[in-house]
């Protein structure tokens, strides 16, 4: 997994050299923050923080069309099995193409191709595993200025895993 988020950041950093960091350059950042929740009883909710890097290939009056690749990591949630009571976490990294509405305020979806690793640890005895597939997610978004905007989003990890978030984009 580390090697991937290296990928990530490394593909990420290459179009932000030079003549991109320009004025209306289609490349953006950012951060969010929210709660992976899961839909089994055993296991708490976990908060999580995630970097989004973004390109829009295209951008008009009526919405915008980009591709985004996202990475989040979660802090350490409870999990309890048979009475005993341990920690759990997830990472993941994705790559979505994103569509954003025309307007101030606007609707967002996205699909893509998500890749997690879950691990925990129970009364010393920890396992991992990792699986990948498709991730949807709808939202909507502020822009609050000419280069940021607020959005929330709710995204789909998994059959049993979602991701409530509340993010901040910056176009440079």
């Amino acid at each position: 997994m580390k090697a991937k988020i290296l990928l990530f950041i490394l593909c990420s950093g290459i179009g932000f050299s030079g003549p991109a960091l320009a004025a209306g350059s289609p490349f953006y950042l950012g951060l969010k923050a929210g709660r992976m929740m899961v839909d089994v009883s055993e296991f708490e909710d976990a908060n999580s923080v995630g970097l989004v890097a973004g390109y829009k290939f295209f951008d008009g009056a009526s919405g915008s069309l980009a591709v985004e690749g996202e990475y989040t990591n979660s802090s350490s949630a409870d999990i309890t099995v048979l009475g005993v009571t341990g920690k759990w976490d997830i990472d993941t990294l994705a790559v979505y193409l994103a569509y954003r509405s025309g307007g101030d305020l606007y609707l967002k979806g996205k699909i893509g191709y998500l890749d997690e690793e879950i691990s925990a640890s129970i009364a010393g005895f920890g396992i991992s595993g990792s699986d990948s597939g498709l991730s949807v997610g709808i939202g909507g978004g502020w822009k609050i200025g000419a280069n940021s905007a607020l959005e929330l989003e709710y995204t789909m990890i998994e059959e049993d895993v979602n991701f409530l978030s509340l993010g901040v984009n910056f176009s440079f």
